[in-house]
C-alpha cells in the first residue's frame, strides 16, 4: 500500500502509516460510546502527527550549494603528438595569469596520452580546469567519457587548442587478420594528415615484400583513403606494407615523424572452410558463390558431419528432413557448428500442405513459416526532458518527470512502438543518448530493458535546452538507413522558451527542426505535460511556447497537451492514399537493410536490386532481422542456437528451377550481403588441429590482448617470440594472453619456441609459406604517432559538455572572469520533517492538557 501527499512529500517508512486504519477505528469506536468528542479530536490528531513523524516524512528539492572557485588548473598535454603544434603555450598562460590568480600546472607526457584520466583527477568545484591539449587521447578513461562525468557534477572544464604549426602523415591499414586461402581479402589504407594543406606524397602497397600497388596522392583534407584486395594463394603466415614517401627532399620540415610513415599488418591464411551443401541444384548462383570461398561438399540429403564447418540447406522441403536428420543437426549447431537454411519453392512456407511450422527442424530456426503483418516498423527516437523544472510537483502527487517517464513507458508497450527500433534521447542542457544507438523493442528482452533503463532517468543539467536534444537526435538519424520512416516523439514539461532577448535556443531548436522535417522527412511529435508552474512554458502573449514551436515547422497537428495523470496516444497511421502511393513506390521486392550495426550487414547501405519473390516468414522474439523489403518482409534473419548460429535467407539460391526469385543477390556489389550471411555462419579457421588464436596488430610499448581457443583439456602452452606467455581462462575452452613488444616489425606466436623479431625476407626464406605452426604478429608504432595535429571531435565534446574554446587572444581577457565566477551545483536533496511533527505533536498536546486541567481542577 503506497501513500503520497501533495506538492512532493512523500515517507521514507510508508509502511508504518498501516497505523492510521486502527487509529481510525479506535474514533469510531470512541464516538460509538459516545466519548468527550473535543478529547478524542485532540488525542486522535497527536496520535496521528506521531505516525506520521514515525514514517519519516520528506520532500525532494533541489538544492544549489555554492563554492567560490580558487584556482586555475592547466593540464598541460607534452606527448609526443603535440611536438606539432606551438610550444609553450601552457608556461606563457601560466606566467600571464600566476600573479592575478593561484594557478597549477599539470602534465601529462609520453608516447601514451590519458587526458581522459588526467581530466578526472583535476576537476573540482573549487577549481577551473584548462586543458591545452590537441585533443589526441589514446589510453585510459576516454576525452568524452571524462567530460560527460565533470558535466554531471558541475566541474568547469575549458580548453585552448595550439596551432598546429609542423605538417605530418601517418599511414594505416585497416582490414581482417586472417584471410581464406585463394579468396580475395579486402583492405584499406588510412592516410591522415595534420592540417587541411595541400600535400603531395606516394603510397606504396607490399605484399609479402612484392609490390602490389604505387600511387601518387595529392592531399588537402585530413584523411584520405584507399581500398584495395588481395588475394593469397598459399597457406600460413604473411604481411601486408603500407609505406608513404612524401615528395620532397626536404623530409623533416614537410613530414614531421617519420616513424609513422609505414605500417604493417600480419595475415595469416587458413584452408578453405569445409561446407556441406545440401541441394537439388548443384549448379545455382548460390553454389558457384560457395565454391568460389569454400570447399564445398554437394549433396542430396544429410551425411556425417564431422569436419563440417557449416551446412548450408537449399530449398528442401520439409518432407525431405527425418526427425533423425534434425536431432543430428540440432547437435551440431548446439556444439558450434553453422547452419544457413535458403528459401525457394520447397522450403518454409511451401508446399502449403507440408511446411517448415510447427516441426521439429523449424525449431532450429530463427523464424517461423507464417505470414509476418509487419510493415518494416520505424526508426522512433523518444526526446525526454529531464530540466530541473520536471522536478516541481505536478500537483496529484507526484512530480512533472513522473508523468514524462510513465508516458514514454506507456509510449513503448503500445501496438504503436510494438515493432520499431527505438533510441533514447534525455535532454536539459544536452542531449545525451542513453540507449547507445536503436534497439529493437519487437525483441521483448529489449523492451524489459529499455522500460528499466527510462525508470532510472534522473533530471540533469541546469537548464532546458531542445536544440541540444534535436542535434543529437539528427547526429543518431544520420547514421540509419534512409529508407526507413523515422519520428521524434518530444515529450516535456514545455519550458522550452527564450529567457530573454539574448538567448536564442528557440530559434535555433525551431530551425533544426525545421531541417530535420523538411530536408530528411523526418516526423516530430511534442506530448506537452501541463505544468502551471513550468517558467518559460508560456510567451507574452500568452501562446505555449510548445504549440507555437510545432506552429513554426509547420506539424501543429502533431502537438498533444495533456494534463498530469493523463496518457498520451500517438498515431502514425497513414491515410489511404497516402498508403497506396508507398506500395506503388515501393515495389514488394525492394530489399534494404534493417541492422546496419551486425557483422553481416556492416558498411552496406544500399542493395540496388529488387528480388522478385520471397518465402513468407515472421522471425521469431529473439532473433535479429537484418535484411528486410520496404513492405517488412523478412529477407535476411539470423539468431545464435547454444554455441552455433544459424541464418535464415528467405529468398532463392537464384536459380529458383529455372524462374529465379534473387538471381541479383548473387552477382556483382549485392553478392557480399549473401558471401557475409555464409562466413558469419561458418565455424571460425584454426591455426592447428587442436589451437585457434584471434592476433589484432599489436603497438610498441603497448599490452596486445590474444584470444585463444582450444579443444584441448588444460591451459596450452604458447610463446612469444621464444618467451613463454602467461595464459589466463576466461571459459570453457577460452583463453586470453597479454603480450608487449618494444621493437617494430614481425613477431612470432608458436607452440614451440621460434625464434623471434625477423624482417620480412627472411620470414619466408627461413620458414616458408607451408610452415603453419607459428602465427604472425605484426608490432607498429604506438597510436599516438597515428592520429595527428587537432583532434576535431575534441572541440565537439567540450561544447557539448558545456565547457568553453578559447583562443590565444582572448583567453587572458575571458579566463579570468570565468574562472572567478561561482558555480551553482544542482543536487537532489531530502527535506526530513519528523522534528516538526514531533514539536506540533507536543505542542498541542501541552496546550490541550494545560486547557483541561485549567478548566477541570484551577475552577
Amino acid at each position: 500500500m503506497t501513500f503520497n501527499l501533495p506538492y512532493g512529500f512523500d515517507f521514507l517508512h510508508s509502511s508504518e502509516l498501516m497505523l492510521l486504519i486502527p487509529l481510525a477505528l479506535l474514533v469510531l469506536l470512541g464516538y460509538w460510546k459516545k466519548i468527550n468528542k473535543k478529547h478524542i479530536f485532540f488525542h486522535a490528531l497527536v496520535i496521528f502527527l506521531l505516525v506520521l513523524a514515525l514514517a519519516a516524512p520528506y520532500s525532494a528539492e533541489m538544492s544549489t550549494p555554492k563554492t567560490n572557485q580558487t584556482g586555475i588548473i592547466i593540464i598541460s598535454d607534452e606527448s609526443a603528438s603535440m611536438e606539432l603544434l606551438k610550444k609553450g603555450v601552457s608556461e606563457e598562460i601560466s606566467e600571464k595569469l600566476g600573479t592575478r590568480v593561484p594557478v597549477t600546472v599539470t602534465t601529462v607526457s609520453g608516447i601514451h596520452t590519458s587526458l581522459g584520466d588526467a581530466i578526472i583527477q583535476q576537476a573540482s568545484p573549487e577549481s577551473y580546469v584548462l586543458v591545452v591539449s590537441d585533443g589526441q587521447s589514446n589510453s585510459g578513461t576516454p576525452v568524452e567519457e571524462a567530460l560527460s562525468y565533470c558535466y554531471k557534477n558541475n566541474f568547469p572544464v575549458a580548453a585552448l587548442i595550439p596551432r598546429t604549426e609542423k605538417e605530418d602523415l601517418s599511414v594505416e591499414i585497416d582490414g581482417d587478420n586472417e584471410a581464406v586461402i585463394d579468396n580475395e581479402a579486402f583492405y584499406k589504407v588510412n592516410i591522415r594528415k595534420a592540417t587541411e594543406e595541400k600535400m603531395s606524397y606516394q603510397v606504396r602497397i607490399t605484399v609479402d615484400h612484392q609490390k602490389v600497388m604505387e600511387r601518387e596522392i595529392t592531399q588537402t583534407g585530413r584523411i584520405e583513403s584507399i581500398e584495395f584486395n588481395h588475394t593469397f594463394e598459399t597457406l600460413g603466415p604473411h604481411t601486408v606494407k603500407a609505406t608513404l614517401h612524401p615528395a620532397s627532399i626536404s623530409v623533416k620540415n614537410l613530414d614531421y615523424f617519420e616513424n609513422n610513415n609505414q605500417y604493417m599488418k600480419s595475415i595469416y591464411v587458413t584452408p578453405k572452410p569445409e561446407v556441406l551443401l545440401v541441394t537439388n541444384e548443384p549448379g545455382s548462383p548460390l553454389a558457384n558463390t560457395m565454391k568460389e570461398v569454400y570447399d564445398v561438399r554437394v549433396a542430396g540429403s544429410f551425411n556425417s558431419l564431422n569436419g563440417t564447418d557449416a551446412v548450408i540447406i537449399d530449398n528442401q522441403a520439409a518432407s525431405t528432413i527425418s526427425d533423425a536428420e534434425t536431432r543430428s543437426l540440432r547437435d551440431y549447431v548446439t556444439n558450434g557448428g553453422g547452419l544457413v537454411v535458403v528459401g525457394g519453392d520447397s522450403s518454409f512456407d511451401y508446399p502449403a500442405e507440408k511446411t517448415y511450422q510447427n516441426t521439429e527442424f523449424e525449431e532450429l530456426l530463427p523464424v517461423t513459416s507464417e505470414p509476418s503483418n509487419w510493415r518494416g516498423g520505424r526508426n522512433i527516437v523518444l526526446m525526454l526532458d529531464v530540466s530541473p523544472s520536471t522536478l516541481q510537483s505536478n500537483g496529484i502527487g507526484g512530480r512533472v518527470l513522473d508523468d514524462i517517464l510513465s508516458n514514454a513507458i506507456v509510449l513503448l508497450e503500445s501496438e504503436l512502438l510494438k515493432d520499431a527500433r527505438v533510441d533514447v534521447i534525455t535532454f536539459g542542457s544536452k542531449g545525451q543518448d542513453i540507449t547507445d544507438g536503436f534497439i529493437d523493442v519487437s525483441k521483448e528482452s529489449n523492451r524489459l530493458w529499455l522500460d528499466a533503463e527510462i525508470r532510472k532517468i534522473m533530471p540533469s543539467g541546469d537548464s532546458t535546452s531542445l536544440e541540444r536534444g534535436l542535434m543529437t537526435a539528427q547526429t543518431i538519424l544520420k547514421g540509419q538507413n534512409k529508407s526507413a520512416e523515422a519520428e521524434i516523439i518530444i515529450v516535456s514539461d514545455g519550458g522550452i522558451g527564450s529567457e530573454g532577448e539574448s538567448d536564442d535556443r528557440f530559434e535555433r531548436a525551431i530551425q533544426c527542426a525545421k531541417n530535420l522535417h523538411e530536408s530528411s522527412g523526418i516526423g516530430i511529435h511534442f506530448i506537452h505535460i501541463h505544468a502551471p508552474k513550468t517558467t518559460r512554458q508560456v510567451t507574452s502573449k500568452g501562446q505555449y511556447y510548445a504549440a507555437l514551436f510545432m506552429n513554426k515547422i509547420g506539424l501543429s497537428k502533431n502537438y498533444n497537451r495533456i494534463e498530469p495523470g493523463e496518457r498520451i496516444k500517438i498515431s502514425f497511421s497513414e491515410n489511404p492514399e497516402e498508403s497506396e502511393a508507398r506500395d506503388d513506390e515501393y515495389s514488394s521486392g525492394s530489399i534494404v537493410v534493417y541492422d546496419p550495426k551486425h557483422f553481416i550487414t556492416r558498411n552496406i547501405s544500399d542493395i540496388n536490386h529488387d528480388v522478385l519473390g520471397y518465402n513468407e516468414v515472421t522471425p521469431k522474439p529473439e532473433a535479429n532481422r537484418l535484411v528486410i523489403t520496404r513492405l517488412g518482409k523478412p529477407i535476411i534473419t539470423v539468431w545464435r542456437l547454444g554455441l552455433g548460429r544459424v541464418a535464415a535467407i528467405t529468398t532463392d539460391n537464384g536459380n529458383g528451377n529455372g524462374i529465379p526469385w534473387a538471381a541479383s543477390l548473387y552477382s556483382g556489389n549485392d553478392s557480399l550481403i549473401i558471401t557475409r550471411t555464409l562466413n558469419w555462419a561458418v565455424a571460425d579457421p584454426e591455426m592447428s588441429e587442436e589451437i585457434q588464436l584471434k592476433v589484432p596488430d599489436l603497438k610498441m610499448n603497448q599490452p596486445g590482448r590474444i584470444l585463444i581457443t582450444t579443444g584441448k583439456e588444460g591451459t596450452p602452452e604458447l610463446y612469444f617470440d621464444k618467451k613463454p606467455m602467461e595464459i589466463t581462462s576466461i571459459g570453457n575452452n577460452m583463453y586470453e594472453s597479454y603480450v608487449t613488444a618494444d621493437t617494430f616489425g614481425l613477431h612470432k606466436i608458436s607452440e614451440t619456441p621460434v625464434d623471434a623479431n625477423l624482417t620480412e625476407e627472411v620470414m619466408y626464406d627461413t620458414f616458408g609459406a607451408q610452415n603453419v605452426s607459428w602465427r604472425p604478429a605484426a608490432v607498429n608504432r604506438p597510436d599516438e604517432y597515428t592520429y595527428v595535429g587537432e583532434n576535431p571531435l575534441f572541440r565537439t565534446a567540450i561544447l557539448e559538455n558545456g565547457g568553453k574554446i578559447y583562443t590565444a587572444g582572448d583567453v587572458y581577457s575571458k579566463i579570468l572572469e570565468d574562472a572567478s565566477t561561482r558555480t551553482e551545483k544542482q543536487i537532489l536533496t531530502k527535506v526530513f520533517y519528523t522534528k516538526n511533527f514531533l514539536a506540533l505533536a507536543f505542542l498541542i498536546y501541552l496546550l490541550y492538557t494545560l486547557h483541561h486541567t485549567y478548566n477541570t481542577r484551577m475552577k
